[in-house]
């Protein structure tokens, strides 16, 4: 006679939305998982198996956990799991706190909800739905401990990490990975979660065996493409399918899947300028990372023609000669640092790069991960580096990078713990030498920056920017006039304009490109209030009579930044070359 084996499922209602994968014996229907009743017990052939889950279930089986920790938001994995259970268990649960403790009914092909007697201690009535949590513990913990019983636990995340909502699960969870029934019985819990730390405490989830899907392989991506433009009837060759899936990288399967429908249901077919549109919405939407697609290149900025210069020779050209660079066994920089003050063009500058390398601009922003919530910061970091990892190639841009490059001095709370481990993160991602991405980071405040996160190894290439010279300032003030590029021109007197543009231009000193723009903006509001029919050098003179900068104190900085140049930039031949001149844009 057949062993009798139970598996517990404690679901998300997000994830019963969709979900399993290609070909596997469950889907997702009106928001409840049906089971192929024709086939209830096929299981994926071991070469389909993702990596993920066979190292997960290898982790179970050799005793090393009884209980695992799937950290995942895509329904699919979930999906891919229970393809893979069905075939060692013959009796499946699952729960959700919506839906209660739910078993799987073979004859109906469907789940159904589990009815506890009128003198279970569960709690009193007849016929009584689980769909209390501590309650449906209790029941599965005796479960667990009878009989071989896979328990997979979803959907307990609570908001802003209201841990003691959770107090009977991590109770349960700690005595599960050490009973002794549990292990002689080969029992299975997993706890799937999209944020861990918002459903278990730190200590808990150290005791479990923590597993980290992929988002979504290359060729788990291709085959969803193709099964879905098969479905579709679109005429597309291999070549195209194979861009789209490149397209893709970065989203989840459940996400990939909602962007090829979304496209092909507005486009009628999938067309890849779209999907990359699409793709940007779901990973602005992690909170953690910004996707842009920048429109300049350095031919649309003018000035720092030496940062320029070492730039294409150290970065573009290789990407644009692999062969060569593979014959000269010449690694890619690993990282390129801007510092500089405010406003002198750093963030125009890597957008420019982005466009120039035709490389994602993904843009990670210190903001988006620092939480106030402790253990937050540095799951929110871990979950950034494995997006920009799974986009890649891509560049990195990180503002202000000095706020992950600093080492807290105060060792006794645990908020300065955290950020050391935020440090420690960062630290060890720049020195991957796997890592496939290039960083691009900014500060203002170089001096401030950890010795560790300027070795060699970590940032390749150093680059000041002070102010705009001259030529800079002139280029900038015609471009925000919309005299050159492309910008929303004025009704301006032009030959008056421009007179006033050199005077302007030679009597700024010490502005940033922020400065001229703004005194711009002032020069087209006196315009407005005015009853010329044309602006006039009048306009721009006057506001730039009335703008203010705090010249002696930026001299100073400028000094500062002069005499840093030496201590960071690394290339002899780029200080003797520096110019302190900031970007200035042609829109186009």
């Amino acid at each position: 006679m057949a062993r009798q084996v139970t598996v517990c499922v404690v679901g998300d209602v997000r994830q019963a939305q969709h979900g399993g994968c290609l070909g596997g014996p469950f889907y997702f229907e009106d928001g409840s998982m049906a089971l192929k009743a024709n086939n209830p017990t096929a299981s994926q052939p071991a070469e389909l198996i993702p990596q993920w889950l066979d190292e997960a279930m290898a982790d179970w089986a050799s005793g090393a956990s009884t209980v695992l920790t799937i950290e995942t938001a895509d329904p699919r994995r979930e999906g891919q799991l229970i393809d893979h259970i069905i075939s060692r268990f013959d009796h499946i649960l699952r729960y959700h706190p919506w839906t209660g403790l739910e078993q799987a009914d073979r004859s109906a092909g469907r789940f159904t909800a589990v009815k506890t007697s009128a003198h279970s201690d569960y709690e009193p009535g007849l016929q009584n739905e689980c769909r209390d949590l501590g309650g449906a513990l209790r029941q599965m913990d005796r479960l667990l401990r009878q009989k071989q019983t896979a328990l997979v636990l979803r959907g307990l995340d609570r908001p802003d990490s209201r841990l003691d909502l959770n107090a009977e699960l991590i109770s349960a969870v700690r005595s599960w990975t050490v009973d002794r029934d549990i292990l002689v019985r080969k029992s299975l819990i997993c706890l799937i979660s999209p944020n861990p730390l918002c459903a278990l405490d730190q200590d808990t989830l150290n005791q479990t065996s923590v597993v980290r899907p992929e988002l979504a392989t290359f060729d788990e991506r291709l085959a969803l493409v193709r099964t879905t433009v098969k479905r579709a009837g679109a005429p597309l060759d291999e070549d195209r399918q194979r861009t789209i899936a490149l397209a893709t990288a970065g989203l989840n399967l459940h996400q990939t899947h909602n962007v090829l429908l979304k496209t092909y249901h507005v486009e009628g077919s999938f067309p890849a300028e779209r999907i990359k549109r699409l793709k940007s919405e779901y990973v602005r939407r992690s909170d953690v990372l910004e996707i842009e697609d920048p429109k300049v290149t350095f031919q649309d900025i003018g000035g720092y023609e030496a940062a320029k210069r070492l730039v294409v020779q150290e970065l573009i050209r290789p990407l644009e000669n692999p062969q060569r660079a593979k014959e000269s066994a010449l690694p890619l920089p690993r990282g390129i640092l801007l510092f500089g003050p405010p406003g002198t063009g750093k963030t125009l500058f890597a957008k420019a790069l982005a466009g120039q390398v035709n490389l994602p601009f993904v843009h990670l922003k210190p903001e988006n991960i620092f939480q106030s919530y402790l253990g937050v910061s540095g799951q929110n970091l871990a979950k950034a580096i494995r997006l920009i990892e799974d986009i890649s190639p891509a560049l990195v841009f990180v503002d202000e990078i000095d706020r992950f490059g600093r080492r807290s001095t105060d060792p006794g709370d645990g908020a300065s713990q955290e950020r050391n481990d935020v440090f420690g993160q960062m630290l060890t991602w720049l020195g991957d030498e796997g890592r496939k991405s290039i960083i691009v980071g900014t500060t203002n405040v170089p001096n401030s920056l950890d010795e560790a996160f300027l070795r060699p190894g970590r940032f390749s290439i150093f680059l000041p920017f002070l102010y705009p010279d001259e030529d800079a300032r002139r280029q900038i003030l015609l471009a925000h006039l919309g005299l050159v590029g492309g910008r929303s021109r004025p009704r301006i007197d032009e030959h008056s304009a421009r007179r006033a543009v050199d005077r302007i231009a030679a009597q700024t000193e010490l502005y940033t490109g922020a400065d001229l723009e703004l005194l711009v903006t002032r020069a087209k509001q006196r315009f407005f209030r005015s009853t010329c029919q044309a602006m006039t050098q009048v306009h721009l003179l006057e506001a730039h009579a009335d703008y203010r900068v705090a010249t002696d104190t930026r001299r100073s900085l400028e000094e500062q930044y002069r005499a840093l140049g030496p201590m960071f930039a690394n290339s002899l031949e780029l200080l003797m070359r520096t110019e302190h001149q900031a970007p200035s844009v042609s829109p186009g």
